[in-house]
């Protein structure tokens, strides 16, 4: 799984900078077959946008909509783009982003304050979707 993880990440090329959230798709894209409909999707990104620093499991996000794992963890990416945890991912390196720019807080605290069991964790995370580390970005943004 971690592969392609990292296989799909690497498609594209690194980023200088955090986004806000990743790209949500046209509506359109919302009727397509096997996709979660749009009031699934805004109701899960606010749920994950507010439990950041909780522990987000795909169990856990599929019961929020009433779906199994299998057929919740499909209908996301058909929906969204990225697989949840991926999303999820994404959504907290983006929150940390927004932090380290906000503040001077060390990025052991940043990276606890936004689910990361450790600033290692952290760090990795940053580097595979920012492509530079997390104090080096914030280095370059100021």
């Amino acid at each position: 799984m971690q592969a392609t993880l990292i296989s799909t990440l690497s498609k594209t090329p690194p980023a200088r900078r955090c986004h806000k959230a990743p790209p949500l798709p046209p509506s359109a894209a919302y009727e397509a077959k096997g996709a979660l409909a749009a009031w699934q999707v805004r109701d899960l990104t606010a749920h994950i946008d507010a439990n950041l620093c909780a522990t987000l499991r795909t169990t856990h996000l599929a019961a929020t909509v009433g779906l199994s794992v299998s057929h919740f963890s499909r209908a996301f990416k058909n929906a969204v783009g990225v697989p949840p945890r991926v999303y999820v991912l994404r959504r907290r390196v983006a929150a940390a982003c927004e932090a380290m720019l906000a503040g001077d807080e060390p990025l052991t605290d940043i990276a606890h304050a936004h689910g990361f069991c450790d600033q290692s964790h952290f760090s990795r995370a940053f580097q595979m979707l920012v492509g530079m580390g997390p104090q080096a970005w914030r280095r370059s943004q100021r």
